[in-house]
Formats: structure tokens, sequence, C-alpha cells
């Protein structure tokens, strides 16, 4: 199984939205850093774990292009279609992990329901 950080999360939901959109939409780990608001060294890794379980397919740029700009070849990611459901059921296990484990849904019980007073604060000196 993935192992699913938050930033793994965050760049799932963004390229399962990107697909949403448009299914052979690609993307570049710098576009998706800033795009997510990781930093390079983050967005890379999980791509790669996320091409390694094959949810993601991968392409290099025509070398010719970015020779003109100074630049190395971009490596482009799309979701693979056939990995959506993966995906998808992925999210939806953290969400409803979350949503068991909020303090909305499972409040902790009240010890002390009485408001501090001044009364109750006071120490006792030892003589």
């Amino acid at each position: 199984m993935l192992r699913f950080t938050r930033a793994a999360e965050d760049l799932a939901r963004y390229l399962l939205e990107r697909y949403a959109q448009d299914p052979e939409a690609e993307s570049y780990g710098l576009e998706a850093a800033k795009a997510t608001g990781y930093g390079p060294g983050t967005v890379y890794p999980v791509f790669r774990r996320m091409t390694d379980a094959h949810w993601l397919l991968t392409r290099e740029e025509d070398p010719e292009a970015p020779a003109t700009e100074g630049r190395p070849p971009r490596i482009y990611y799309r979701v693979n279609p056939e990995a959506v459901g993966a995906i998808r059921q992925r999210l939806a296990e953290i969400d409803a992990r979350r949503r068991a484990t909020s303090p909305r849904s499972n409040p902790a019980p009240s010890l002390d329901p009485a408001p501090a007073t001044e009364s109750r604060l006071r120490f006792r000196r030892k003589k």
C-alpha cells in the first residue's frame, strides 16, 4: 500500500481535480509544487512513489525545447486511468478515518464541567 502523507493526499487531490477537468491533463513537478504550496523536495518523492505504484504515467519532454531555455527536460505526470478508482478509494479511507477521529464526532467526556472559582483555586499553607 502506498504511504500517504498529508502532502501525498494533497497532491493526489490536485491530480484528481486536474484529471476530472481533462483526463489527458499533465503536470510537471514544479507546476504541482506551486499549485499546492509544497516544495519540489516534497513533490518529486511523492510523484515517484505514485509512479512506482502505477498511479501515475510519465513521459519525458522533448529534449530540444528545454535546451533552448537552458533547463533540464521536464518529466510530465498524469493520472493512470486504471488507478483512478484506487486513488479515490484511498482518499475516501483517509476522509473516513479523519471523520471518525475528529473531536466533533467523538467528543471527550468532560471531567470537571464546573468552572473554576477563586475559592477552588486557593491553596492551604502548611503551618
